[in-house]
């Protein structure tokens, strides 16, 4: 019995080494293909982006992250990359995938990765900040019909400090709209409209939410800019 403890340690201790190794190798090979995805990624994006006369960078830039604060941007900073650029429909467009972490508690070693696909177009010029974010299914059901342009709605939430401006915007073809496409949130900043929603730069998600944005922005009234202080549109 004696003589079988003692081997049966080192069988262990063996079985114990090979699991480490085991799980290593997992680990190294889970990093290496994730790589090759990212760098598989990156080459199908770049490939589709400069078949439109768009510009591309894989290095993206760290001001892109410090430029517009406030959602989807997070204080603690984060990562844009990679970064596309170009004119879809006639207005200037920066687009890029937003990666940032959050520590889930204060003793926690791990940090959790969060990834935005976020969309900036240029506006014809200068206006009242305006938040428009989609409700959760749950909200949608406990909330009541749409009483005002310019607080709750059906679908969103809308958060604007001049009101009139938000009631120029939000006109009804816009709301019908918004109520029936795709789920992005989006806010004026400024001169700038920036769209996001969860996930990764695709081609595919890339085209959808530049048509969505000019969608809304083709619908909403000229007089809607004169609230600023930029050009007014055509």
């Amino acid at each position: 019995m004696i003589a079988g403890g003692r081997g049966y340690v080192p069988a262990m201790e063996a079985v114990v080494v090979l699991l480490f190794a085991a799980l290593a190798g997992a680990a190294f090979l889970a990093v290496r293909h994730g790589r090759f995805a990212a760098q598989r990624r990156h080459a199908d994006l770049r490939g589709d982006v400069r078949s439109r006369g768009w510009g591309f960078s894989a290095s993206g830039d760290p001001q892109l992250t410090r430029r517009w604060p406030g959602p989807p941007f997070h204080p603690g900073g984060g990562v844009a990359r990679p970064v596309v650029s170009g004119t879809h429909r006639g207005r200037s467009f920066v687009a890029f995938e937003y990666v940032y972490e959050i520590t889930p508690s204060p003793t926690a070693k791990t940090a959790i990765p969060h990834r935005r696909l976020v969309i900036t177009i240029s506006l014809p010029g200068s206006v009242p900040d305006l938040a428009v974010t989609r409700k959760n299914a749950v909200a949608r059901v406990l909330d009541r019909p749409v009483p005002d342009v310019a607080g709750e709605h059906r679908h969103h939430r809308v958060a604007c400090a001049d009101p009139l401006f938000a009631s120029t915007v939000l006109q009804p073809t816009v709301v019908e709209w918004l109520d029936a496409g795709p789920p992005w949130d989006w806010r004026f900043a400024g001169d700038t409209m920036i769209g996001y929603q969860p996930g990764r730069l695709t081609p595919e998600r890339l085209l959808s939410g530049l048509d969505a944005f000019s969608d809304v922005l083709d619908r909403i009234p000229a007089e809607a800019w004169r609230h600023g202080s930029g050009p007014v549109a055509g």
